[in-house]
Formats: C-alpha cells, structure tokens, sequence
C-alpha cells in the first residue's frame, strides 16, 4: 500500500454522535461557573486599587513623556546642530 494510503486507512472512522457529545461537553456548567452558595462575595477593596493604579501611573505618564518628548528634548539640546 501506499503510506499516505496507510496513514489515512489507520485513522478512526468519523462520528457524528462522538462530535456532537464533545460539544455537549463544552457547555456543562463547571464548579468555577456556579455562583458560591456558601461563602458571601468578597468585598472591593479600593484602597489597594487605588494605590495599584497610582504606581502604574507613576512609571506610565514619565515615561510615555520620554517616549514621546525625546524628540524636542533632544532639538533643543543640540540646537539644530547634529
């Protein structure tokens, strides 16, 4: 036999039914999906966003500044003269 015969004689056989409970599988609900029963919802803790959003700022806006400002920092450091 041909090999690309052989690969194609060794497969399994297609299955509708096999095709259609994999995507079945796909929607069942997980433990991670369901709502808790037990245990309230944390609480936001916006004390620690805040402070997470102000370091990220810290580092985000000067340096977008020199990412962006390089340019005309450096043109009127040398003056036109490069």
């Amino acid at each position: 036999m041909i090999p690309a015969a052989t690969r194609v004689a060794a497969r399994r056989p297609f299955s509708v039914i096999m095709s259609l409970r994999t995507a079945a599988r796909s929607f069942e609900a997980h433990p991670f999906q369901r709502l808790s029963l037990s245990q309230k919802p944390a609480k936001a803790d916006w004390s620690n966003e805040a402070k997470r959003v102000g370091k990220q700022a810290a580092i985000f806006f000067p340096g977008i500044a020199m990412l962006l400002g390089w340019p005309m920092a450096a043109k009127h450091v040398f003056n036109g003269h490069v």
